[in-house]
């Protein structure tokens, strides 16, 4: 017994190879792609955000330091102990804006591990509903 390709049905698998892989790039690669890329520029936004924060954090800390100098002329005319005060509001500054930041840092990277499982679940899932879709697809072939 000999098999020889039947030309229609190499034809006919062929057409509907190409339709599949139509609808596959269309409802599957497409979305999962703008997908990631949205993600990719709201993570390159909150990156952005994040710098901006630090670039606030090293203006506040000029500032700070610029308050540090203009004590230390004064500090001439004062006592030991208005200096003291000085430093110790200066330093309570800097510890709360950089606590401030490292609970927002902390905030987003939360919010990124859970983004992040979030997209593998949804690509799970939409992987296992194609493949089953693909299966059912074959076997009707």
């Amino acid at each position: 017994m000999e098999i020889t390709p039947n030309p229609q049905v190499m034809l006919v698998v062929f057409i509907v190879f190409l339709i599949t892989m139509f609808l596959l790039n269309r409802l599957v690669f497409q979305p999962i792609i703008f997908y990631i890329d949205q993600r990719n520029a709201k993570i390159s936004n909150d990156l952005a955000l994040a710098s901006q924060d630090d670039k606030e954090l090293e203006e506040i800390q000029l500032q700070i330091h610029k308050i540090l100098s203009e004590a230390k002329i004064e500090a001439c005319n004062l006592k030991s102990k208005t200096i003291q005060e000085a430093k110790e509001h200066a330093n309570k500054k800097i510890e709360q804006i950089q606590l401030e930041n490292r609970e927002k840092m902390e905030v987003f990277v939360a919010k990124l591990i859970e983004q992040k499982h979030q997209m593998k679940d949804e690509i799970k899932t939409n992987l296992t509903g194609m493949e089953s879709l693909l299966l059912t697809k074959i076997r009707n072939v």
